[in-house]
């Protein structure tokens, strides 16, 4: 379990530069548009790392919570849906004023799409925050439907 929390940290770390490059390698919508979107390359490169922190987050969260009792599983499920909402709420909030922006700018002709300046619409620290508390949750609802043989071998 300590190789895995290791583990987890580092690809955390790896993860959010990721996101993290999203905003900073974004234009500025206020700027002239320029040429390419640099952060596809990044995209490219990193979305393995995503995929590793998304199943150690799941695995975690499972093994973590496969401890605890009945009750306090549904208590972190409820607070993890609650977290994972509110992120929501506010990310999309961020990114419909970012819409607008873009659209009211002179670049509107880049008001669709994926470009260099919608970057930070879909990549950023809260859509990280969002992909963070889903994971959990959705290892928290792995440790309801695993069997107590399963259990067994966690501890």
């Amino acid at each position: 379990m300590e190789k895995l929390i290791k583990a987890w940290f580092i690809i955390t770390l790896i993860t959010f530069m990721l996101f993290k490059l999203g905003e900073t390698m974004t234009a500025a919508y206020t700027e002239p548009a320029g040429e390419g979107n640099p952060y596809v390359l990044v995209l490219l490169v990193g979305w393995p790392f995503v995929l590793l922190f998304i199943w150690i987050t799941v695995r975690l969260a499972r093994r973590t919570v496969a401890s605890v009792n009945g009750l306090a599983r549904v208590g972190l499920f409820a607070g993890s849906i609650l977290m994972a909402g509110i992120g929501l709420y506010v990310n999309f909030g961020q990114a419909s004023s970012l819409r607008d922006g873009i659209r009211a700018s002179e670049n509107a002709t880049y008001a669709s799409g994926w470009n260099q300046f919608t970057n930070i619409i879909y990549a950023n620290q809260l859509t990280f925050f969002v992909l963070t508390v889903s994971c959990m949750a959705l290892g928290i609802v792995v440790s309801f439907v695993t069997s107590t043989k399963d259990e067994e071998q966690l501890k």
